[in-house]
This record gives C-alpha cells, sequence and structure tokens, in this order.
C-alpha cells in the first residue's frame, strides 16, 4: 500500500469541528492526505516526536493552552513544520499576531471549503521549504562571511558607520569587531589618505558605481601603516540619499613592497645599462673613431702619392669604405648616447632629436617648448624621458605612416608634460593590450619609476597621440638628493 504524501497533524480539542475539518481535508485532497488527530498540545508533541509531519493545523485555545503561547509552544518543538492556525474568531489582529509568532496562515473555521484548505495546505508547506532554504543558504552565507580570507564590511555610504563586519576586516583594520562599530569607516584610513578617500566615495555615490577598486593605507593603533586594496560594491540603496555598499580588503602591504622593489631594481638597472651604454659609446666614438680617421687620413695620403691602376683605384674604394665606416661609428654612439644629452640638457636632447628624426625620415616636425630651465634635472631622469620620446619616434617610424609630427613640452605648477601627436594611420586598443608591445611597456615602465604616467590614444585614420605627465617634485626632489 502506497503511504500518503502528505502527512497532517491536527490539533482540535473539539470533536465537532475536527470531524468537520477531516472531512473537509479529505475532499479537498483525497487519499493524498493522512490526518491525525489530537485533542490536548501536550499529546500533540508526543505525537511530534513519534512521526513526521508536513504540516501542523492547530486550534489557538486547547484545554492545555491558550492563544500565542500555543503557537510559541510549537514553533518550539517542531521548527521545522509549518504550522497554519484554526481559529472561530475573524480577527485580522489576532491573525498578525500568530503570523508574526511563526506560523504560516491563518483560517477561520466557519469559512473553510475545500478549495481553502487545498490552498493552505500546498501553500504552507511550500512557504515552510521556502523559509528552511533561505535559512540555509544564509547559514551558508554566514560560513562563508565569518571564514572569508578577505576582510568583509557592509558600510552605510554616507555616514561610514558599519552595519556588520566580519572578523578577517577586524583583523587587517587592527581593531577589534566592538570597536569598529563603535567609530566608522574614515577612522581607520590614514590621515594623508583621507582626503582622497572621501573623495573618491563621493564620486561612486554621485555616479552610482556599481562596482570599483581603490588603494589607500590604514593606520593602525599601534600606528604601524599598511596598504589595503579596497573592493567596493553598491548593496542597497534605501533611498536617493542613503546607500550602502560591501567592502572587501585586502593587505597587499607586501605586494606593494615588492613591486617597489622590483621597480627600484628596474630603475638601478636601466640606470646601469645607460652609463654602460654611455661608456661603450664614448669608447666606440673616441677609439674605434678615432682609429678609423687616422686610417683614412692615411688613405687619403696614399691615394696622392699612388696614381698606378688598379692599385688607385682600389685605395679609393677603401678610403670610401672608410668614410662609411666613420659615419657607422658615429651614428651608433649617438644611439648609445647622444652627445647633445650630456652637452645641451633635455631640451636641447629633445630638439637635435626631432630634427634628426625630420632629416632621416622627410617627416615635417615641428616643437613648441614653454618650460622653465631643466638642466637641474638629474642624468638618470633626463635619459628615461629622453629614451621614452625616443621610443615614440621609433614606433612612428616603423608603423604610422605619418606625414606630420607635432611636439609639445609644457610645465604647469605641478607637472612637466610632453605630448607627441602625428596625423598617421593610429592604433588599436589591442597593439596597446598585447604582451609583445615590448616598446609601450618600457615606455611605461619608465614614466612609472619617475611617478609619472604614460597615456597613449589612437583612432584609426585619425592618427596617435602620446602624452607623458612627470610630476616635477619627484624630479626635483630626487634630483637634489643623488
Amino acid at each position: 500500500m502506497i503511504s500518503p504524501e502528505i502527512n497532517v497533524l491536527l490539533i482540535e480539542d473539539n470533536e465537532t469541528d475536527a470531524i468537520l475539518v477531516q472531512n473537509d481535508l479529505q475532499q479537498a485532497m483525497g487519499d493524498q492526505v493522512n490526518v491525525i488527530h489530537a485533542e490536548r498540545l501536550n499529546t500533540a508533541l508526543e505525537l511530534i516526536q513519534q512521526h513526521s509531519f508536513d504540516l501542523i493545523l492547530s486550534d489557538l485555545t486547547l484545554p492545555d493552552s491558550d492563544g500565542i503561547a500555543t503557537i510559541d509552544c510549537l514553533r518550539k518543538n517542531a521548527a521545522s513544520i509549518p504550522i497554519a492556525v484554526l481559529s472561530f474568531r475573524d480577527d485580522e489582529k489576532l491573525a498578525i499576531k500568530t503570523i508574526t509568532a511563526g506560523a504560516q496562515d491563518y483560517l477561520v473555521k466557519g469559512n473553510l471549503s475545500k478549495g481553502v484548505l487545498a490552498r493552505v495546505i500546498r501553500y504552507s508547506i511550500e512557504r515552510k521549504r521556502i523559509e528552511e532554504s533561505n535559512k540555509k543558504a544564509q547559514k551558508r552565507f554566514q560560513i562563508i562571511f565569518e571564514k572569508a580570507p578577505l576582510g568583509i564590511a557592509l558600510i552605510n555610504l554616507q555616514t561610514g558607520a558599519y552595519c556588520d563586519i566580519n572578523p578577517k576586516y577586524a583583523a587587517i583594520a587592527g581593531r577589534c569587531v566592538d570597536e569598529l562599530y563603535a567609530s566608522n569607516q574614515s577612522a581607520i584610513i590614514h590621515p594623508d589618505d583621507l582626503f582622497s578617500y572621501e573623495s573618491d566615495i563621493k564620486r561612486i555615490l554621485d555616479e552610482h558605481i556599481q562596482d570599483s577598486k581603490i588603494v589607500k593605507r590604514i593606520l593602525r593603533p599601534d600606528r604601524s601603516v599598511i596598504w589595503i586594496e579596497m573592493s567596493i560594491v553598491l548593496f542597497e540603496m534605501t533611498g536617493e540619499l542613503e546607500a550602502c555598499y560591501l567592502c572587501m580588503i585586502e593587505d597587499i602591504t607586501e605586494h606593494k613592497r615588492l613591486v617597489q622593489n622590483l621597480r627600484h631594481l628596474t630603475a638601478h638597472l636601466q640606470n646601469v645599462r645607460e652609463e654602460e651604454r654611455a661608456r661603450i659609446g664614448r669608447e666606440i666614438h673616441d677609439v674605434l673613431g678615432g682609429t678609423l680617421t687616422v686610417l683614412k687620413m692615411d688613405l687619403d695620403w696614399l691615394i696622392k702619392k699612388v696614381n698606378a691602376e688598379p692599385m688607385h683605384e682600389r685605395l679609393k674604394s677603401l678610403y670610401q669604405l672608410t668614410g662609411e665606416a666613420i659615419e657607422t661609428v658615429r651614428r651608433v654612439s649617438v644611439n648609445l648616447r647622444p652627445n647633445v644629452l650630456d652637452n645641451l640638457g633635455l631640451c636641447g636632447a629633445i630638439e637635435w632629436l626631432i630634427r634628426e628624426f625630420e632629416q632621416r625620415t622627410n617627416i615635417r616636425c615641428t616643437l613648441e617648448s614653454i618650460t622653465s630651465d631643466l638642466s637641474s634635472i638629474n642624468k638618470h631622469h633626463e635619459a628615461s624621458i629622453f629614451r621614452i620620446i625616443q621610443e615614440a619616434f621609433i614606433n612612428i617610424t616603423k608603423h604610422s605612416k605619418a606625414s606630420k609630427v607635432d611636439v609639445e613640452i609644457l610645465e604647469d605648477e605641478n607637472n612637466l608634460i610632453i605630448t607627441i601627436k602625428d596625423n598617421g594611420i593610429g592604433i588599436h586598443e589591442s597593439q596597446l593590450l598585447t604582451t609583445d608591445s615590448f616598446g609601450i611597456i618600457g615606455m611605461k615602465e619608465r614614466a612609472q619609476q619617475l611617478d609619472g604616467k604614460l597615456e597613449i590614444h589612437g583612432s584609426p585614420a585619425k592618427g596617435c597621440l602620446v602624452k607623458l605627465t612627470i610630476p616635477l617634485a619627484t624630479i626635483y626632489e630626487e634630483s637634489s638628493s643623488d
């Protein structure tokens, strides 16, 4: 025999009402429902321990329990079973109280019908299943929230007050959870980063940015400072002027240190390479260039003394080859370390580079310079800036198909700004992102070493713009300390 699919516990002390309800249930659900009747709450509690029920139908007024206390007791002893209240009172306030106490539905005995009972049974059971599923999901979320390797907090976007905090967040901040609840997010931000943090939060709020990352410093109670990456996600909006955000933080202090060390190492290697290039360039120019010059002079003397053929023609050929070798030595020496960079400084070297490029490629160039004296920039910084511009011109030569290049050097209160614009075929974003664009990667790395910023923009048929922005304070402070 197949057992019924739905087991219902009916708690009703009035025998007549119990018979009517059982008949109504049988008419509504047929053999699908099995009803077990109890007249007292204590008896019902014993049955709950012995059987598995899908639904409890209970009167509020029983011989051993009355009113909301009946629901409280059932809820305590049968937390996973949905409860529907049976009452002779059509009382909305009482119905609300029973639902608040944990019942899934409130039924008036005189209004029961086959359709109502079928709906109540299915609705109550499904609602309870949903509640149980939500509880399980909430429990899973709470476990993930508590055990997550990232610091997570729900924060009021307007006030910065914490709504919820996991232990990892408090550990990263160097504070206990209760201490954070008593303060707000701004209290843990380093004073030097507070203004930029508040500006970033305001921008996120004003522009309704759903997902963003910002990097700030945290000042711990022991005065230690750490770097954190904050992932900010707008979590829920409760009004036009009030919002919450989910803030996930990760301690990136060690990562920042490693990156900084790597940049220092890269800068050191580049400086060593520049010094080596300068040394090799000088030796090529002075030794090899000098030797070839003497050889050329001797060949010129021999040409004048020897007139017999074919010796005379052979000497003229050697003389010409020696001249070409001298020109090659000069070009290699200049590429390794232009003398103008040492003799004329950065501005003079840029002007020389532009004129040399114009003569070599027949591409028309213009230069506009509005700067003060930049001669106090140290040689390493000069070399980095020069190499960035040199690489930009190399890219123009190889790829742009341009006929005109405009170079502008400006200096405002805070920055040295160099822009190079051509009228060529432009550049696609995919070309900027490719990992084998070593020239562009090198340009950006040199700019970062100067705390600067390199921007490259281009569109098909509209040319390409390279903009280099370098803080003057960084250049001069480091220069004066060298």
